[in-house]
This record gives structure tokens, C-alpha cells and sequence, in this order.
């Protein structure tokens, strides 16, 4: 595993994902244009909507070459609903899922 630390961002793409993580760069990028949207549908706070999005990135960063990409993404939800609820993961989730209607 790599232990050079990793860059987290904000920035504004369309809402297909609600955040990236560049291995290369190690850089979390998290989009603003959904946590905008969760925030302003659904009422949360803003920062427990982008810990929410960190936490599960993070998981992708701890990943291992051998993680299976539907576990590793399991791990990564479960991370988020632990950092801040299972509630902002599916308000996430439903917003993701009207970028693609």
C-alpha cells in the first residue's frame, strides 16, 4: 500500500457520481453539484454529506489489487452509512439515480 497521503477536493461535475478517487493521483475528488442538491432536497448537513462521500472514496483508497470490485463497493457503503447515516447514503443514492432518468 502506498502511505503517501491523499488529496482531498471539491469540485463540480454532473451528478453521475457523487465522488471519484484517482489512484494515480491519489486525489479524492468529492462533486459539490450533489451535495448541493442532497442539501437542498433533503436537508442535511453539508458536512455530513461530504463525510459521507469521503468515507466511502476512502475505502477505495485502502483497497488491495485483489478486492473484488462488488465487495470493495459494499465496504464502501457501509463506510458512509456508518460515517453519516444510512438516510444521507440513500438520499445520495436517489439523487445519483435522477442524473441518470
Amino acid at each position: 500500500m502506498n502511505d503517501q497521503p491523499v488529496t482531498i477536493e471539491q469540485d463540480r461535475w454532473a451528478p453521475v457520481s457523487a465522488g471519484e478517487y484517482d489512484r494515480r493521483l491519489r486525489k479524492v475528488s468529492v462533486n459539490l453539484t450533489v451535495v448541493d442538491e442532497v442539501v437542498a432536497r433533503f436537508g442535511h448537513d453539508r458536512a455530513v454529506v461530504v463525510a459521507a462521500i469521503v468515507a466511502h472514496e476512502q475505502v477505495h483508497v485502502c483497497s488491495t489489487p485483489e478486492a473484488l470490485p462488488h465487495e470493495e463497493e459494499l465496504r464502501a457503503r457501509a463506510a458512509a452509512a456508518e460515517a453519516a447515516g444510512a438516510e444521507v447514503v440513500a438520499h445520495i443514492d436517489e439523487v445519483l439515480a435522477g442524473a441518470w432518468v
